[in-house]
Order: structure tokens, then sequence, then C-alpha cells
């Protein structure tokens, strides 16, 4: 227990040493941003946080979040597990037509590892989180549309894998 938090016991590997980030499937790259070095997962807290409702109006729940910690300076950062669940990735999915679609995962790694550790990054995810979903509605039920939304997102999948070499 930290303060009136919850903390689980780290991961472990094989020999008894925390489980570097890239062992457990599905978590992305986390790096301290001061040393530029991957940080390790120490446990999971449980924390308030905001649920946006429409724009405008939010109200707040406890989520469960990974925690991240560098080992060289101890800075931490927690990863919301809850809010990521099904990616979020709304209109990319609509014209993929599968949230397991390898483009959407690029687009994700995007912004789980470059647009959260930026204000107007935080301020672009949550507006598109706010407006996508009536959007994929629309895209879901158009074939013609799944074509012209994949046609845009082909040139900055392909640039963001370039980017990050995968």
């Amino acid at each position: 227990m930290v303060g009136n938090q919850m903390v689980e016991e780290d991961e472990k590997g094989e020999n008894g040493k925390k489980v570097p980030f890239d062992e457990i499937a599905g978590v992305p790259v986390v790096f301290c941003l001061k040393d530029e070095i991957p940080m390790e997962i120490v446990g999971t807290e449980i924390k308030e946080t905001e649920k946006k409702k429409f724009i405008f109006k939010t109200t707040t729940e406890e989520h469960k979040h990974l925690k991240y910690e560098c080992p060289e300076c101890g800075r931490y950062y927690l990863r919301d597990l809850e809010r990521r669940r099904g990616g979020g990735c709304f209109i990319a999915t609509a014209a993929y037509g599968s949230p397991l679609a390898k483009e959407i995962n690029v687009l994700r790694r995007f912004r789980d590892s470059y647009l959260v550790y930026r204000e107007w990054g935080r301020n672009a995810i949550s507006i598109y989180y706010a407006l996508s979903p009536p959007i994929a509605k629309i895209i879901e039920r158009s074939e013609s549309l799944k074509k012209l939304v994949r046609a845009f997102l082909t040139p900055i999948v392909k640039f963001f894998r370039e980017k990050s070499g995968k």
C-alpha cells in the first residue's frame, strides 16, 4: 500500500529480476524523458481519472494504471490500462475492419510513444476520442468511405512505420 493506493507485486522473470517492458505482450515501450532509457514496469496502482463525456463534460472514475519507473533517476509514469482497452483507434478500425490490423498498431505506437508525452498531443487525443466514434460508425457502413480513409491513412502509416523502424 502506497498512501491509499494499492501497489501489486513486480512482474518477475525466470531469474527473479524485473521483467523488461518488451517481454510483456501488448505493453508499449516507455522511455524516461530525462535519461532516455527504457523504464521498467514496477507494478500497478489504482488512480482516479477523468472520463470525458462529450467535449465539455467530465466525470471521475477509479482506473488501474501500469506503473513504469526509470532505473536511473527514479521518475515514474502511469499508463491507464482501462482507458486504453480497445485501442481507441475508432476511424482506423472502421476503415480496416479490425482493431488487430497491423496498420492500427503503427498508429497506436505513435500515439503511445509520441503524442501522449506532449500537451498538444494529449489534447488532440481527447478531441479525437470525443469526435471520432460517430464518424467511425458512418465509415463502417460504407465500402467507398472505408477505401477513401484507407487511402488517406496509408501514407501516414508508412511514414510512422519508417520513423519507428518497424
